[in-house]
């Protein structure tokens, strides 16, 4: 038996068919119990940037090998043994590290594939319930013993959880005065008689300072910013991960640091080394940690108490894998998440009569269009793709005088959960303070829509900020950014169709305002070239590989990190253009849906739409593979850096009018070619033929 996270909140209770294979040096253990850590529960809910899904999460595993029958406990960590790093008791730092439940199945089974090697043998007399608290010691004792503690220093530790009251048993052992700070009353309340009888002082609060020793075991930034406030001139902090994501520290505290000399250990997570005294520390504390479980749970009830596990209300819950067998509490039994197995909804009706409302281009205003072109006085072809584009916006228009009375940038922005896998260059708030620029003026294609003479808008279809109202800004905003698509859907089917929704109610209002026959598609939002790439891998059938760019402008490792992940999403999801709505939900954004929605819009009321780089290609892509014929009123405004863009761009059957090297984004490139399509009107209109002028033609 296993638990499978298939994708972030989805689990599977499965039964194993096959024995598991090992290879040389490794065993089949036998899972006896696995403990919920908070990071499991992370990772059932947002996933973690090395995880590939699916996945059996757990970590603090205790377990028997067959082969001698004896209990051992697991040290997650699967290390090259070669490297610098292994060769000075580093192992944990290894650049080759696998961890158990991350990169490798974990403890959530009834078996486990692990080196023999990560093996380290119970001691007599521990229960195997205890000693799954030997992982989360073995990570104080390599955080916690490079700070020297010595007996009569103070220490404070901030998080009263079941890490926090860890650390203050390692710390009492060793005769330190602890005080543990505490906000949940819960936790007090259940912790109060284990304070007590270790002598650790347990509060909410403390006005004393000058700490010798500190420490923050709670995600909080202001609670880690609080424990270094409490330490005195030449103290010592032993910093954990775990900190609440995209959060930011005050710069007060790096001077803090600075103007008190305070030593700052890190630590990540522990040393092969440190298994063995963590047991032994379990063993003594056996009293102490009985008091620390809040659970023996069957394994079908994992899921049930992962959210009580991540909102820190719950000390440990422990899986007991010896309870297989007994009925489980039918509420909490894991199962595949009810909402992605019902039938997925068609196009909404207002969607459904947009794509109906798309009329292929007339065959006859074409050939018209293009004999015309042909008698003006000019070598036939001599002006390229200017004639291309006034022959386009003759059979949009339906009329042989193609004119562009009114030009419209629409720039739609949103956020990408994929930022979290560091797949860009700039961090994710970069996208609220560029479209406060854009209200502000100051970006290029502010710059470019005023040369141009174009009428700018920017659309909030999914940025994860908040803006005050402007002329310019449209408010269609879906939600607060995307989920991570490389852990499961980056938005729900009825988000998606919301988005697209959204961006075609958004320019349809442009449209009452007044009618407008030339609209150009921008976009802004940190992360959705990863998403732009992600749908034209899985539209086209190619590999990460052969699509990505910089986008942002990513160095080498960023680029490999970013094809990794991209390639990891396509293998989670295993999508591709047959179901365009789904493509989009799976692994696309806000911005991507509203401008997929407003090329059909613009589609349906014949006004030629004018796309710009890799991402509006992607959700062109989207509007061509709903209703094929909305690429009639599609150009192709410029060749992107971006290599993905082409592959787009063949499937569309389209060929970029401009090639000046640009990779911004923003709709800059559009508003260029906006731009030459009025020209290409002018052309069309103004330019005699060889009757009009009374030139013959055959002198050219």
């Amino acid at each position: 038996m296993r638990v499978v996270l298939q994708e972030c909140k989805k689990m599977e209770y499965q039964r194993e068919e096959a024995s598991p294979i090992c290879a040389a040096g490794e065993v089949a253990l036998q899972v006896q119990c696995c403990a919920v850590c908070r990071s499991d529960a992370k990772m059932w809910r947002e996933g973690h940037r090395d995880l590939v899904l699916p996945r059996v999460l757990g970590h603090e595993v205790v377990g028997i090998d067959p082969a001698d029958g004896r209990l051992y406990a697991v040290w997650p960590g699967v290390a090259c043994g070669t490297c610098e790093l292994c060769q000075a008791g580093r192992d944990n730092l290894c650049k080759e590290m696998r961890i158990v439940g991350f990169h490798r199945d974990g403890g959530f089974a009834t078996t486990l594939v692990v080196p023999r090697s990560s093996l380290e043998p119970v001691p007599q007399g521990l229960p195997a319930l205890l000693a799954t608290f030997a992982e989360p010691v073995a990570c104080l004792e390599n955080g916690l013993s490079r700070l020297a503690a010595v007996p009569g220093e103070r220490a404070i530790v901030y998080g009263g959880g079941t890490l926090g009251m860890l650390a203050a048993l390692w710390l009492a052992e060793r005769g330190c005065q602890v005080t543990v700070i505490e906000r949940d009353s819960g936790k007090l309340a259940r912790l109060a008689s284990l304070a007590e009888a270790k002598h650790i002082e347990l509060a909410r609060d403390t006005t004393k300072a000058d700490f010798d020793l500190a420490m923050c075991c709670c995600p909080d930034p202001l609670a880690l910013s609080l424990a270094v406030g409490k330490l005195r001139r030449g103290g010592r902090f032993s910093f954990f991960s775990g900190l609440t994501k995209n959060e930011t520290l005050d710069g007060n505290l790096l001077n803090l640091i600075h103007y008190r000399e305070l030593e700052v250990v890190g630590s990540y997570g522990p040393r092969r080394a440190d298994m063995a005294p963590a047991l032994a520390f379990c063993l003594r504390q056996q009293e102490s940690l009985g008091m620390l479980i809040e659970g023996r749970i069957h394994p079908a009830e994992l899921q049930a108490v992962l959210p009580r596990v991540l909102s820190g209300g719950a000390l440990r819950y422990i899986v007991d894998w010896s309870l297989v067998g007994q009925a489980a509490s039918p509420a909490a039994a894991v199962k595949v998440d009810s909402a992605s197995s019902t039938a997925a909804p068609a196009l909404t009706p207002f969607l459904a009569e947009l794509c109906a409302a798309i009329r292929p281009a007339s065959r006859e205003m074409l050939l018209r269009a293009q004999t015309k072109v042909d008698r003006k006085t000019k070598p036939l072809g001599s002006l390229g793709r200017v004639e291309q584009l006034a022959v386009r916006l003759a059979a949009i228009q339906e009329r042989l005088d193609p004119a562009v009375d009114c030009r419209r940038m629409y720039v739609f922005a949103g956020d990408h959960g994929v930022v979290e896998e560091g797949v860009s260059a700039f961090p994710a708030k970069v996208t609220v303070q560029m479209v406060e620029n854009f209200l502000a003026g100051g970006a290029a294609i502010n710059v470019f829509c005023r040369h141009y003479g174009i009428e700018l808008w920017v659309v909030d279809s999914g940025v994860a900020g908040d803006f005050a109202d402007h002329p310019q800004l449209i408010k269609r905003k879906v939600a607060r950014g995307t989920a991570n698509f490389a852990l499961g859907p980056a938005m729900t089917r009825q988000q998606a169709l919301q988005a697209m929704e959204e961006g075609a109610r958004a320019f349809l209002h442009g449209q009452g305002r007044q009618p407008c026959s030339l609209v150009g598609m921008g976009e802004m939002g940190i992360g959705n070239s990863s998403s732009a790439t992600a749908i034209i891998c899985a539209a086209t059938g190619l590999g990460a590989a052969a699509v990505a760019g910089r986008g942002t402008g990513v160095d080498d490792v960023g680029l490999a990190r970013k094809i990794e992940v991209i390639d990891k999403a396509l293998s989670l999801h295993g999508v591709d253009g047959s179901d365009p709505l789904e493509l989009l939900a799976r692994l696309g954004g806000y911005e991507l849906g509203g401008i997929c929605g407003a090329v059909l819009a613009a589609a349906a009321d014949r006004c030629c739409v004018v796309l710009d780089g890799i991402i509006s290609t992607a959700a062109g892509l989207l509007a061509c593979l709903l209703c094929p014929t909305a690429a009639d009123y599609i150009v192709a405004g410029h060749r992107s850096v971006e290599k993905g863009q082409a592959e787009a761009l063949r499937l569309m059957g389209l060929e970029p009018v401009l090639d000046l090297g640009l990779r911004l984004g923003e709709g800059t490139g559009a508003a260029i070619t906006m731009n030459l399509v009025d020209l290409a009107c002018r052309m069309m209109r103004e330019m005699a033929s060889f009757e009009e002028a009374g030139v013959d033609s055959g002198s050219l």
